[in-house]
């Protein structure tokens, strides 16, 4: 290969493997959100879109971002911005209209701190120029909440580093329904036998048979029922013995 041929690759690796010739034809990536639906966006004077989160490719220059809040209020809010992008660097700008925004977590009635001080408890309206909180609850654990997290709308879960708590056997829903059975099967039976002594007084003044059959299935069912609540109490007592 000659001089000349040499000089040539050379160039012309230079011109295919420098990061100018890959970047000159690149976008960088705009994405615009707000807390709000409806926004109106304005790039350059120019609106673009409309919508609570936008997305837009730019090559590098300067732009003018402008988003407006689109109401008939007479204090509707206004942002603008101005923008240079450089090397196809991607860029994300969030706008916040509201002046409070509402903090919840799971659990609720959770302690919110502001730096030191107690603002409140969760769920609560705080106001948007907070950075950050600290979220505090006895049995859980702490957590700081910063400014994106805070206006994200989600509901913030905290964890539970307490003690599980057993319920009661007395306090859970088995007892009260085996109670209100027991209950009822005892009034049951007392009812049925009162029925079969009235039919055997009965049977007794006028001797009709069929009066004894009432007797005798009366008693049946009174005998069944009350076996059943002895059984229905018998449980009970095991539960309680075993919690």
């Amino acid at each position: 290969m000659n001089l000349l041929n040499k000089i040539y690759f050379t160039f012309l690796f230079l011109f295919l493997f420098t990061p100018e010739y890959y970047s000159q034809d690149c976008a960088a990536e705009l994405i615009i959100e707000s807390d709000i639906e409806g926004v109106e966006i304005f790039i350059n004077n120019i609106s673009v879109g409309v919508g609570s989160t936008f997305k837009i490719k730019l090559e590098n220059g300067d732009y003018v971002v402008t988003v407006n809040e689109n109401s008939d209020r007479w204090d509707a809010r206004s942002f603008t911005d101005t923008l240079h992008i450089t090397d196809c660097n991607d860029n994300k700008l969030n706008y916040y209209f509201r002046s409070e925004v509402l903090l919840d977590t799971e659990p609720q009635n959770v302690y919110v701190f502001n730096k030191d001080s107690l603002i409140g408890f969760t769920p609560l309206l705080i106001p948007v120029d907070l950075e950050k909180v600290y979220l505090q609850k006895p049995g859980y654990l702490a957590k700081e909440i910063l400014h994106d997290d805070i206006y994200s709308l989600q509901k913030i879960t905290l964890d539970y580093i307490g003690e599980e708590t057993k319920e009661s056997f007395f306090e859970g829903t088995l007892f009260k329904v085996l109670v209100g059975s027991a209950v009822l099967l005892g009034a049951s039976a007392a009812y049925f036998k009162l029925e079969a002594d009235k039919k055997f007084d009965e049977y007794l003044i006028t001797g009709d048979k069929k009066l004894l059959d009432q007797t005798n299935r009366f008693d049946v069912i009174s005998g069944v029922t009350f076996v059943a609540m002895q059984i229905n109490f018998g449980f009970i007592m095991y539960l309680f013995l075993i919690d």
